[in-house]
C-alpha cells in the first residue's frame, strides 16, 4: 500500500473489505496515537453482542498455548477471533518484545483470525494503554470476540478487569504465585478461575483450594484444562460461544462507560501536555533545564514549578537569571 493510499477512508474501505493490511496499519494508528485513527472509527459501524475476554496469569502458566487451543475450538465452529497479545516492551525498538503471534503460528494464515501483539509501553496493569481503542478497532472490523492476553509480570497486572467483559485468571500448579494468587484478594476480581495444566503434578490440590475460595466467595466453579491432552478446552469453547452475542446487562454497559472515561482522561491529558509543552518551546525545554539541574544551578523542585509557571520559563530560556528558590515555595 503506497502512501497516497494511507487516507483514512481508504483505510476505512479496506477493514471492511477484510484486508489484513488495512487492520494493521489502522492498528499501528492506535498505538502511535495518530490521529487519523479518529476518522477510520467515524467510518466503521459500531457492533453489538461482541465479547472482550480477558486471559491473565502469572509468567508460565500457559496463556499463549491456551489461546492457541480456544482458537481451534472457535473456529471449527465458525466465529471470528481477534487477539491483542500484550507484550513486555523492547527498549531498543518501542515495540513488543516476545511476539507471541509465534506461539500462535499455526492461524497466522487464517482469514478468521486476527492477531496482533501490542507493547505495553507506559501501560499499567498488565495492558498496554492502547488496548481499549486496539479492541474497538477489531471489534468493528468484524471480530466479534477479541481475546486480551495480559503481559504476564506479576499480581498486580489486573487493569485488564476493566478493559475486558469478562476475565479468566489462569493458574498451574507450576506457578509459585498460585497460591498467593487465591489467597491475595485476586480472586475476587476475575470472573472464572481456569487452572491449567492441569495433568502436572499438584493440579488435584490447586483445584481443591480454587473451588474452596470460588465457593467461599460466590464465583463460579474453576474449570481444569490441559492443552496437551486437550482436557477441559471444549467446555471454555462452550463457555465463550454462549456468552457470544448475548444482552450481558448493566454490568457489561458499565464497563464500556469506564472504558470510555479512560480513553477521554488518556487523551485529554495527552493534548494538555503537548499543548502547555508547544506554548514553551517543546520538548527541549527538558534538555535546557536538565543541563541547569545537572550543573547545579537549579534544584528539581525549582525546574518543574518553571516548567509549569509559562512565564518563568520563558525567561528561564531567554537567558535570565533564575533566583534561588525559596523554602515557602518549595512548600507550596
Amino acid at each position: 500500500m503506497s502512501s497516497s493510499e494511507l487516507t483514512p477512508e481508504r483505510i476505512a474501505e479496506g477493514i471492511l473489505a477484510g484486508e489484513p493490511r488495512s487492520i494493521g496499519r489502522a492498528l499501528t494508528w492506535v498505538e502511535s496515537e495518530d490521529l487519523r485513527l479518529d476518522e477510520v472509527l467515524q467510518r466503521l459501524p459500531r457492533r453489538t453482542g461482541s465479547l472482550r475476554l480477558g486471559i491473565t496469569g502469572a509468567p508460565g502458566v500457559g496463556k499463549s498455548s491456551l489461546i492457541s487451543a480456544l482458537l481451534d475450538g472457535l473456529r471449527s465452529a465458525g466465529d471470528r477471533v481477534a487477539v491483542l497479545a500484550v507484550d513486555p516492551t523492547s527498549p531498543v525498538s518501542g515495540g513488543a518484545l516476545l511476539g507471541d503471534r509465534v506461539r500462535m503460528s499455526q492461524h497466522a494464515e487464517d482469514p478468521g483470525v486476527y492477531i496482533r501483539s501490542l507493547a505495553s509501553r507506559s501501560g499499567v496493569g498488565g495492558v498496554a494503554g492502547s488496548t481499549d481503542e486496539a479492541a474497538d478497532l477489531l471489534e468493528r472490523a468484524g471480530f466479534p470476540l477479541v481475546i486480551i492476553e495480559t503481559v504476564g509480570v506479576g499480581q498486580l497486572e489486573m487493569e485488564i478487569v476493566e478493559e475486558a467483559d469478562e476475565v479468566w485468571l489462569l493458574l498451574s500448579p507450576e506457578s509459585g504465585d498460585a497460591m498467593q494468587l487465591l489467597k491475595g484478594g485476586t480472586s475476587e476480581r476475575v470472573d472464572r478461575l481456569i487452572l491449567n495444566k492441569s495433568d502436572r503434578p499438584g493440579a488435584d490440590r490447586l483445584l481443591q483450594v480454587a473451588e474452596e475460595i470460588a465457593h467461599e466467595r460466590g464465583g463460579e466453579p474453576p474449570l481444569a484444562t490441559s492443552c496437551e491432552s486437550g482436557d477441559g478446552i471444549a467446555k471454555l469453547v462452550e463457555l465463550i460461544r454462549e456468552r457470544l452475542g448475548t444482552d450481558r446487562g448493566e454490568n457489561d454497559r458499565s464497563r464500556s462507560l469506564k472504558r470510555i472515561q479512560r480513553r477521554l482522561r488518556r487523551r485529554a491529558e495527552r493534548e494538555w501536555i503537548a499543548a502547555g509543552l508547544a506554548r514553551v518551546g517543546g520538548e527541549s525545554v527538558f534538555d535546557t533545564l536538565a543541563e541547569r539541574v545537572d550543573r547545579g544551578e537549579v534544584e528539581l523542585t525549582r525546574a518543574i514549578d518553571m516548567i509549569l509557571n509559562e512565564d518563568r520559563l520563558k525567561e528561564t530560556l531567554q537567558g535570565g537569571v533564575i533566583e534561588p528558590s525559596r523554602p515557602e515555595e518549595n512548600d507550596q
